[in-house]
């Protein structure tokens, strides 16, 4: 009889990401992770930008996936002080958590060089790890493609895995312009686009090995 890997055994390998039961998630993003309320662009909510409900944004549905496997994880949302010049992570070393999920790039706008970009961003992975085995996958930037490839650089070299949006965010059905509720928000991930995102970060933290 053939083997196929079903759902259930696929949550059961993400509930013990390389051997190990997932105690706690920290997700470390910008506005896609969370954003306090912007009257201005019509947004009064604070989860992901523009999801239209908490349970709808990626991180939450990322929780709930990893819930299945560990349901007494807990989630950890934070943020790094200077996404453009990729500083101010002190206030996260030390963590307790197992799994970090890195959600950064949009925001880059030239405060350093990408190269340097780049440095900072794997000095910051191995400062998260603490020397630790911890689990890190890094998401690539939603929109702004110039720097993805460095991410992606920054995270091989660190032995992390990489999750590309490119293909995503291309689809418009995956934009919160197809949900119709933030017109002012419209080529920012929508429902959909969430769902695909956290569901790509799941697929990558269910692998055995890192790439």
């Amino acid at each position: 009889m053939k083997l196929c890997l079903t759902a259930f055994t696929a949550i059961i390998l993400a509930g013990n990401v390389f051997g190990q039961y997932i105690n706690e998630l920290l997700i470390i993003g910008d506005g896609l992770t969370k954003t306090a309320p912007m009257p201005e662009l019509g947004w009064n909510s604070n989860w992901g930008m523009a999801a239209t409900s908490e349970n709808n944004d990626y991180a939450h549905r990322l929780f709930a996936l990893v819930k299945t496997a560990s349901p007494d994880v807990r989630l950890t949302l934070d943020n790094i002080m200077y996404e453009d010049t990729m500083t101010g992570w002190v206030h996260l070393v030390p963590n307790s958590a197992d799994v970090i999920i890195i959600q950064l790039g949009d925001n880059y706008q030239g405060g350093i060089s990408s190269e340097e970009y780049q440095k900072a961003y794997r000095q910051m992975i191995e400062e998260l790890r603490g020397g630790s085995a911890k689990t890190v996958i890094c998401i690539g930037p939603w929109s702004n493609g110039r720097i993805e490839p460095y991410i992606a650089g920054a995270a091989q070299a660190a032995e992390a895995k990489f999750v590309s949006l490119r293909e995503i965010a291309q689809d418009p059905a995956n934009l919160a312009s197809a949900d119709g509720v933030y017109p002012k928000l419209a080529a920012r991930p929508g429902n959909r686009g969430m769902k695909l995102i956290a569901e790509a970060v799941w697929n990558a933290l269910s692998e055995k090995s890192s790439k």
